[in-house]
């Protein structure tokens, strides 16, 4: 114990195996964290340090080594320089986008600030890992058309998607200064869980609403349905998160293999309006009380990812993002979590 810091080594071991990877994830306790960790262990090949200022009950059973810590701390840095890694999958952040509204203060200095702090002592190390960063669909804003590629213009409307952007600049200015290579995914709406691993109460996010309002007994409110689409209610495109953990491991072996920095759609290529997730929700856990209200300000009619590069390129493939698969396992963790 060091400052209320704690370094806990769940395997110990007199000799690393030079053939497995050391990855280090950031925010590795979060939602889409401990589903990569874990997605990791399911691999097999990876030794897992997990960094994060908070503890949940899964993180050690994914990770071999935990340090809590915040990301941009003494005890971070003091630990890549003891045991570096050959990939970072930077995660750790703030990501709420009302909030960064509210407070954006916070966000650029959880999300900037401390990355460039952060970047710079990896760019310091022996061995200049591979990074893996968690960008955002965010940067687009509203975009003029979809489905959106990654050469789509990158134009945020808020200060959530502002530092996302802001850190895919500083990678590619840090890779063209001091060669360090990374991949931005970029992450539609992340959705649904593994069987133990699931998203805390209070997720922003349509299916997480409706099914708080199922186990709370209470309305839940349906924003707009005077989009321009076919049921009037908005389109997005909605990814598993055992989907997306599954992409960071191809990023890591891209990156080592290929070793060039690059940016990712991470997404289905199809959208679902927010009436047919009411649907299947509703199919899947019975009734809960609906209610209208008015559309969000600048909330867009469409929303969808062309992914196509993230399959060809990195021969990704979305194996659990089916509305039923995505909906059913979300469902399954909200009982398990109760």
């Amino acid at each position: 114990m060091n400052n209320g810091y704690v370094l806990v080594p769940i395997i110990e071991s007199t000799q690393v195996n030079q053939s497995i990877k050391h990855v280090v994830i950031t925010g590795g306790c979060g939602y889409i964290g401990s589903h990569i960790a874990k997605a990791m262990q399911r691999h097999g090949g990876y030794r897992v340090t997990v960094i994060d200022r908070v503890s949940r009950r899964h993180t050690l059973k994914y990770c071999d080594t935990f340090l809590i810590a915040d990301y941009d701390s003494e005890e971070t840095y003091i630990r890549l320089q003891n045991d570096p890694p050959d990939a970072i999958v930077h995660c750790a952040g703030s990501l709420l986008v009302g909030e960064s509204v509210e407070n954006p203060a916070l966000y650029y200095d959880n999300n900037v600030a401390k990355t460039a702090r952060f970047l710079d002592q990896v760019r310091q190390l022996p061995h200049l890992p591979v990074i893996v960063f968690s960008s955002s669909a965010a940067v687009y804003g509203n975009p003029a058309s979809v489905p959106i590629t990654e050469s789509s213009p990158i134009q945020p409307m808020n200060p959530y998607g502002h530092t996302k952007a802001m850190v895919e600049q500083m990678l590619k200015d840090f890779d063209r200064a001091y060669g360090l290579k990374s991949v931005c995914l970029r992450y539609f709406n992340a959705c649904g869980a593994d069987i133990d691993i699931g998203q805390e109460a209070g997720a922003s996010h349509i299916i997480a609403r409706l099914l708080d309002a199922k186990l709370a007994n209470n309305t839940f409110t349906l924003n707009g349905t005077d989009f321009n689409t076919a049921d009037g209610t908005c389109i997005r495109d909605y990814v598993h998160v055992n989907d997306l953990a599954t992409a960071h491991i191809t990023a890591i072996d891209y990156l080592l293999e290929v070793g060039e920095s690059n940016q990712f759609n991470l997404g289905t290529n199809e959208g679902i309006s927010n009436q047919q997730i009411i649907n299947q929700v509703l199919e899947t856990v019975g009734h809960i009380d609906i209610q209208t209200g008015p559309r969000r300000a600048g909330d867009p009619d469409i929303l969808i990812a062309n992914a196509t590069k993230a399959w060809e390129v990195l021969a990704w493939e979305t194996e659990y993002s089916a509305l039923e698969t995505i909906v059913d396992s979300a469902w399954k963790w909200y009982q398990r979590r109760e």
